[in-house]
């Protein structure tokens, strides 16, 4: 039942974001069909997720702030998304990397959004370590993505408190996703992570 349940959401999902944005995707056909696979991109919004989900042929897990997976109708749909919730906590920390060993182990393919956190300022904040974990215990590839075009809108906090972030700004011809070549495992670090998505950023 999750599984169709799962097809269906991905689907309207999908004709969503096409229809407030008209997004560019780039780069997404070099994901594999199959096999653990893990994503990493910079966070803008709070609706990155169904993005990426967008752009990706086949289902994502994400791992997500655990107060946003449990709020009411939003949790029903991280379930069926089969997401990850996690918090800074060393007990949550330890149960989200145990999930995503799990999910990776099981070959599927894994988003994360190793800033921690919506960016404050709409540039990319320092990456935090774990992915460095993440990979030593499951050596699979990681594609950096970028976001970019998201940063003003509804959905960020650019007028986090203030009425203007409910000023319609034309959104249609202004998202970029794009996808870059992978790291291999056995160079995947946080330095040159951090350096692949800003260069997909700007490019």
């Amino acid at each position: 039942m999750h599984h169709r349940l799962d097809r269906f959401y991905r689907l309207w999902g999908t004709r969503l974001i096409h229809l407030i944005y008209n997004p560019d995707f780039t780069g997404f056909d070099k994901l594999p069909e199959s096999g653990p696979v893990v994503l990493a991109s910079n966070h803008v919004s709070y609706v990155d997720g169904l993005i990426i989900a967008a752009a990706c042929k086949r289902p994502v897990r994400f791992v997500i702030y655990e107060p946003i997976y449990n709020m009411p109708v939003i949790h029903h749909f991280m379930q069926v998304n089969r997401a990850i919730p996690i918090r800074p906590t060393k007990q949550s920390v330890t149960h989200a990397l145990a999930m995503i060993r799990e999910a990776l182990d099981a070959g599927d393919m894994v988003c994360i959004f190793p800033e921690g956190q919506l960016t404050y300022t709409g540039g990319l904040s320092r990456f935090k370590p774990g992915i460095e974990h993440i990979i030593r215990q499951n050596p699979v590839p990681v594609y950096p993505v970028a976001l970019t075009g998201l940063w003003g809108s509804l959905f960020s906090r650019k007028f986090l408190g203030s009425w203007k972030r409910f000023v319609p700004r034309n959104p249609r011809h202004s998202l970029h996703v794009t996808c870059g070549e992978p790291l291999m495992p056995e160079n995947v670090t946080v330095n040159r992570l951090q350096s692949a998505v800003l260069r997909l950023k700007y490019t």
